[in-house]
Protein backbone atom coordinates (compact mmCIF):
# COMPACT_ATOMS: atom_id res chain seq x y z
CA UNK A 1 0.00 0.00 0.00
CA UNK A 2 1.11 3.76 -0.29
CA UNK A 3 0.72 6.24 2.41
CA UNK A 4 -2.34 8.03 1.75
CA UNK A 5 -3.78 3.68 1.73
CA UNK A 6 -1.88 2.86 4.85
CA UNK A 7 -3.39 6.61 6.59
CA UNK A 8 -6.75 5.35 5.41
CA UNK A 9 -6.59 1.88 6.66
CA UNK A 10 -4.92 3.42 9.92
CA UNK A 11 -8.10 5.86 10.44
CA UNK A 12 -10.51 2.98 9.75
CA UNK A 13 -9.30 0.58 12.40
CA UNK A 14 -8.70 3.62 14.65
CA UNK A 15 -12.52 4.99 14.53
CA UNK A 16 -13.79 1.53 15.37
CA UNK A 17 -11.44 0.71 17.66
CA UNK A 18 -12.17 4.00 19.44
CA UNK A 19 -16.38 3.29 19.38
CA UNK A 20 -15.74 -0.12 21.10
CA UNK A 21 -13.79 1.97 23.65
CA UNK A 22 -16.99 3.90 23.94
CA UNK A 23 -19.31 0.74 24.65
CA UNK A 24 -16.44 -0.48 26.84
CA UNK A 25 -16.28 2.71 28.99
CA UNK A 26 -19.93 3.11 29.71
CA UNK A 27 -20.35 -0.54 30.94
CA UNK A 28 -17.58 0.13 33.59
CA UNK A 29 -20.75 1.87 34.95
CA UNK A 30 -20.72 4.60 37.99
CA UNK A 31 -16.71 4.71 38.51
CA UNK A 32 -14.89 7.93 38.17
CA UNK A 33 -13.96 9.53 35.20
CA UNK A 34 -9.90 9.78 36.55
CA UNK A 35 -10.14 5.95 37.43
CA UNK A 36 -11.60 5.28 33.79
CA UNK A 37 -9.30 7.03 32.60
CA UNK A 38 -5.96 5.65 34.31
CA UNK A 39 -6.96 1.65 33.29
CA UNK A 40 -7.29 2.92 29.94
CA UNK A 41 -3.66 4.74 29.93
CA UNK A 42 -2.29 2.32 31.97
CA UNK A 43 -2.90 -0.22 29.34
CA UNK A 44 -1.78 1.52 26.55
CA UNK A 45 1.30 2.20 28.17
CA UNK A 46 1.44 -1.57 28.94
CA UNK A 47 1.17 -2.67 25.42
CA UNK A 48 3.17 0.12 23.95
CA UNK A 49 6.12 -0.58 25.79
CA UNK A 50 5.93 -4.52 24.81
CA UNK A 51 5.56 -3.55 21.32
CA UNK A 52 8.86 -0.82 22.15
CA UNK A 53 11.10 -3.52 23.33
CA UNK A 54 9.41 -6.17 20.58
CA UNK A 55 10.99 -3.82 17.56
CA UNK A 56 14.26 -2.92 19.60
CA UNK A 57 13.37 0.74 19.83
CA UNK A 58 15.60 2.58 22.62
CA UNK A 59 13.63 5.31 24.40
CA UNK A 60 16.74 7.02 25.15
CA UNK A 61 16.75 8.24 21.59
CA UNK A 62 13.37 10.19 22.72
CA UNK A 63 14.57 13.65 21.83
CA UNK A 64 11.55 16.29 21.48
CA UNK A 65 10.82 16.52 25.13
CA UNK A 66 9.02 19.67 25.06
CA UNK A 67 6.57 18.48 21.93
CA UNK A 68 5.67 15.07 23.38
CA UNK A 69 4.65 16.91 27.11
CA UNK A 70 2.46 19.49 25.36
CA UNK A 71 1.02 16.40 23.21
CA UNK A 72 0.53 14.55 26.30
CA UNK A 73 -0.94 17.46 28.27
CA UNK A 74 -3.25 18.05 25.56
CA UNK A 75 -4.25 14.48 25.01
CA UNK A 76 -4.67 14.01 28.73
CA UNK A 77 -7.06 16.73 29.27
CA UNK A 78 -9.02 14.96 26.04
CA UNK A 79 -9.24 12.20 27.31
CA UNK A 80 -10.92 13.04 30.53
CA UNK A 81 -13.11 15.37 29.22
CA UNK A 82 -14.36 12.58 26.51
CA UNK A 83 -14.86 9.85 29.31
CA UNK A 84 -16.93 12.39 30.81
CA UNK A 85 -19.33 12.78 27.89
CA UNK A 86 -19.73 8.80 27.02
CA UNK A 87 -20.59 8.76 30.49
CA UNK A 88 -23.23 11.44 30.38
CA UNK A 89 -24.45 11.71 26.81
CA UNK A 90 -26.23 8.95 24.26
CA UNK A 91 -22.94 7.03 22.92
CA UNK A 92 -23.01 8.66 19.13
CA UNK A 93 -23.83 12.21 20.36
CA UNK A 94 -20.82 12.09 22.16
CA UNK A 95 -18.88 10.88 18.99
CA UNK A 96 -20.34 12.99 17.03
CA UNK A 97 -18.89 16.02 19.00
CA UNK A 98 -15.75 14.62 19.79
CA UNK A 99 -14.96 14.33 15.79
CA UNK A 100 -15.25 17.84 16.20
CA UNK A 101 -11.97 17.47 16.63
CA UNK A 102 -11.33 17.36 12.60
CA UNK A 103 -13.13 20.53 12.08
CA UNK A 104 -10.71 22.10 15.43
CA UNK A 105 -7.91 20.48 13.82
CA UNK A 106 -7.79 22.37 10.46
CA UNK A 107 -8.55 25.59 12.60
CA UNK A 108 -5.49 25.29 14.56
CA UNK A 109 -3.76 24.41 11.98
CA UNK A 110 -4.72 27.31 10.02
CA UNK A 111 -3.24 29.42 13.64
CA UNK A 112 -0.39 27.63 14.65
CA UNK A 113 0.66 25.98 11.22
CA UNK A 114 -0.47 29.09 8.69
CA UNK A 115 -2.13 26.93 6.97
CA UNK A 116 -4.65 28.49 4.57
CA UNK A 117 -8.33 28.26 4.88
CA UNK A 118 -10.47 28.97 1.93
CA UNK A 119 -13.84 30.71 2.06
CA UNK A 120 -15.11 27.72 1.21
CA UNK A 121 -13.62 25.90 3.73
CA UNK A 122 -14.78 28.56 6.54
CA UNK A 123 -18.00 28.23 5.18
CA UNK A 124 -18.12 24.63 5.94
CA UNK A 125 -16.54 24.84 9.21
CA UNK A 126 -19.77 27.36 9.94
CA UNK A 127 -22.19 24.70 8.79
CA UNK A 128 -20.40 21.97 10.99
CA UNK A 129 -20.88 24.05 14.19
CA UNK A 130 -24.99 24.50 12.91
CA UNK A 131 -25.15 20.94 12.74
CA UNK A 132 -23.76 20.80 16.38
CA UNK A 133 -26.53 23.13 17.30
CA UNK A 134 -29.23 20.30 16.32
CA UNK A 135 -27.35 18.14 18.16
CA UNK A 136 -26.73 19.96 21.76
CA UNK A 137 -30.48 21.48 21.09
CA UNK A 138 -28.69 24.15 23.92
CA UNK A 139 -31.22 25.30 26.65
CA UNK A 140 -30.40 27.34 30.19
CA UNK A 141 -30.08 24.17 32.23
CA UNK A 142 -27.71 21.69 33.67
CA UNK A 143 -27.83 19.63 30.97
CA UNK A 144 -26.13 21.30 28.21
CA UNK A 145 -22.78 21.18 29.91
CA UNK A 146 -22.05 17.37 29.14
CA UNK A 147 -22.26 18.88 25.91
CA UNK A 148 -20.07 21.91 26.38
CA UNK A 149 -17.38 19.60 27.90
CA UNK A 150 -18.02 17.57 24.84
CA UNK A 151 -17.11 20.36 22.48
CA UNK A 152 -13.82 21.47 24.81
CA UNK A 153 -12.51 17.61 24.22
CA UNK A 154 -12.90 17.76 20.73
CA UNK A 155 -10.87 21.01 21.28
CA UNK A 156 -8.31 19.59 23.04
CA UNK A 157 -7.76 16.53 21.16
CA UNK A 158 -7.43 19.13 18.14
CA UNK A 159 -4.72 20.16 19.32
CA UNK A 160 -3.14 16.82 20.66
CA UNK A 161 -3.56 15.93 17.25
CA UNK A 162 -2.05 19.16 15.53
CA UNK A 163 1.37 18.19 17.62
CA UNK A 164 1.32 14.75 15.78
CA UNK A 165 1.80 16.32 12.26
CA UNK A 166 5.35 17.63 14.22
CA UNK A 167 5.91 14.71 16.17
CA UNK A 168 5.12 11.98 13.67
CA UNK A 169 8.44 12.96 11.24
CA UNK A 170 10.83 13.32 14.26
CA UNK A 171 9.96 10.39 17.00
CA UNK A 172 8.85 6.66 16.45
CA UNK A 173 4.99 6.27 16.47
CA UNK A 174 5.39 4.03 19.39
CA UNK A 175 7.79 6.60 21.48
CA UNK A 176 4.67 8.83 21.00
CA UNK A 177 2.23 6.71 22.15
CA UNK A 178 4.29 5.31 25.16
CA UNK A 179 5.28 8.91 25.88
CA UNK A 180 1.91 10.01 25.83
CA UNK A 181 0.39 6.77 27.86
CA UNK A 182 2.77 6.86 30.58
CA UNK A 183 2.47 10.96 31.47
CA UNK A 184 -1.05 10.26 32.09
CA UNK A 185 -0.55 7.54 34.19
CA UNK A 186 1.77 9.13 35.99
CA UNK A 187 -0.29 12.32 36.40
CA UNK A 188 -3.23 10.52 37.50
CA UNK A 189 -2.13 7.33 39.25
CA UNK A 190 -2.00 9.53 42.99
CA UNK A 191 -5.40 10.99 42.67
CA UNK A 192 -7.06 7.48 41.88
CA UNK A 193 -5.04 5.95 44.42
CA UNK A 194 -6.33 7.90 46.84
CA UNK A 195 -10.07 8.09 46.08
CA UNK A 196 -10.45 4.79 44.99
CA UNK A 197 -13.90 3.42 44.02
CA UNK A 198 -14.20 -0.48 44.57
CA UNK A 199 -14.89 -2.73 41.37
CA UNK A 200 -16.13 -5.78 40.23
CA UNK A 201 -14.31 -7.95 38.28
CA UNK A 202 -16.48 -7.32 35.17
CA UNK A 203 -15.98 -3.84 35.73
CA UNK A 204 -12.52 -3.88 36.05
CA UNK A 205 -12.41 -6.46 33.06
CA UNK A 206 -14.45 -3.87 31.04
CA UNK A 207 -12.18 -0.95 32.32
CA UNK A 208 -9.03 -3.13 30.41
CA UNK A 209 -10.77 -3.99 27.25
CA UNK A 210 -11.43 -0.51 27.00
CA UNK A 211 -7.74 0.46 27.35
CA UNK A 212 -6.82 -2.24 25.11
CA UNK A 213 -9.16 -0.73 22.16
CA UNK A 214 -7.93 2.87 23.46
CA UNK A 215 -4.31 1.80 22.69
CA UNK A 216 -5.31 -0.05 18.91
CA UNK A 217 -7.49 3.14 18.20
CA UNK A 218 -4.37 5.76 19.33
CA UNK A 219 -1.89 3.65 17.25
CA UNK A 220 -4.05 3.96 14.43
CA UNK A 221 -4.81 7.60 14.73
CA UNK A 222 -1.25 8.32 15.17
CA UNK A 223 -0.27 6.71 11.99
CA UNK A 224 -2.80 8.45 9.82
CA UNK A 225 -1.65 11.84 10.38
CA UNK A 226 2.05 10.15 10.03
CA UNK A 227 1.60 9.11 6.27
CA UNK A 228 -1.34 11.59 5.24
CA UNK A 229 -2.02 15.41 5.96
CA UNK A 230 -5.56 15.64 8.60
CA UNK A 231 -7.08 17.51 6.18
CA UNK A 232 -6.89 14.63 3.68
CA UNK A 233 -7.68 11.67 5.51
CA UNK A 234 -9.70 12.69 9.22
CA UNK A 235 -12.75 12.46 7.28
CA UNK A 236 -12.36 8.73 7.54
CA UNK A 237 -12.59 9.32 11.75
CA UNK A 238 -16.50 9.95 10.86
CA UNK A 239 -16.85 6.28 10.74
CA UNK A 240 -16.54 6.13 14.54
CA UNK A 241 -20.33 7.29 14.72
CA UNK A 242 -21.61 5.11 12.64
CA UNK A 243 -20.33 2.41 14.52
CA UNK A 244 -21.03 4.33 17.61
CA UNK A 245 -24.94 4.86 16.57
CA UNK A 246 -25.01 0.89 15.76
CA UNK A 247 -23.61 0.45 19.17
CA UNK A 248 -25.98 2.86 21.04
CA UNK A 249 -28.65 1.03 19.80
CA UNK A 250 -27.90 -2.47 20.04
CA UNK A 251 -26.68 -2.98 22.88
CA UNK A 252 -27.74 0.11 25.15
CA UNK A 253 -31.08 1.13 23.51
CA UNK A 254 -29.92 4.54 23.51
CA UNK A 255 -31.69 6.07 20.19
CA UNK A 256 -31.12 9.81 18.85
CA UNK A 257 -34.05 11.97 18.13
CA UNK A 258 -34.68 13.25 14.70
CA UNK A 259 -32.78 16.40 15.81
CA UNK A 260 -29.66 14.54 16.35
CA UNK A 261 -29.92 12.55 13.29
CA UNK A 262 -29.99 15.95 11.33
CA UNK A 263 -26.99 17.23 13.17
CA UNK A 264 -25.18 13.79 12.24
CA UNK A 265 -26.50 14.57 9.14
CA UNK A 266 -24.97 18.51 8.84
CA UNK A 267 -22.10 17.79 10.90
CA UNK A 268 -20.94 14.36 7.96
CA UNK A 269 -21.86 16.49 5.23
CA UNK A 270 -19.42 19.45 5.89
CA UNK A 271 -16.61 17.54 7.34
CA UNK A 272 -16.81 15.41 3.85
CA UNK A 273 -17.30 18.80 1.60
CA UNK A 274 -14.06 19.49 3.32
CA UNK A 275 -12.42 16.58 2.45
CA UNK A 276 -13.86 16.80 -1.04
CA UNK A 277 -12.37 20.43 -1.32
CA UNK A 278 -9.11 19.41 0.38
CA UNK A 279 -8.91 16.27 -2.25
CA UNK A 280 -9.40 18.33 -5.40
CA UNK A 281 -7.14 21.10 -4.33
CA UNK A 282 -3.95 18.75 -3.98
CA UNK A 283 -4.75 16.92 -6.97
CA UNK A 284 -4.85 20.02 -9.42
Amino acid sequence: MNDKQKSILAMLISALAFSLMGVFVKSTGDIGVMQKSLFRTATIMIISLIMIKFNNIKLTSIKHHKLLLLRSALGTGGILLNYYAIDHLILSDANIIFRLSTIFLIIFCWILLKEKISKNQALTILIAFIGVIFIVKPQLSVEIYPYLIAILGAAFAALAYTTLRVLGQREHTLSIVFYFSAFTTVILTPYVLTHYEPMSDKQIFYAILAGGCAAIGQLGVTIGYKYAPAKEVSIYNYFGVVFSAVFSIFLFGMIPDALSLLGYGIVFTASYTMYKQNHTKTNQ
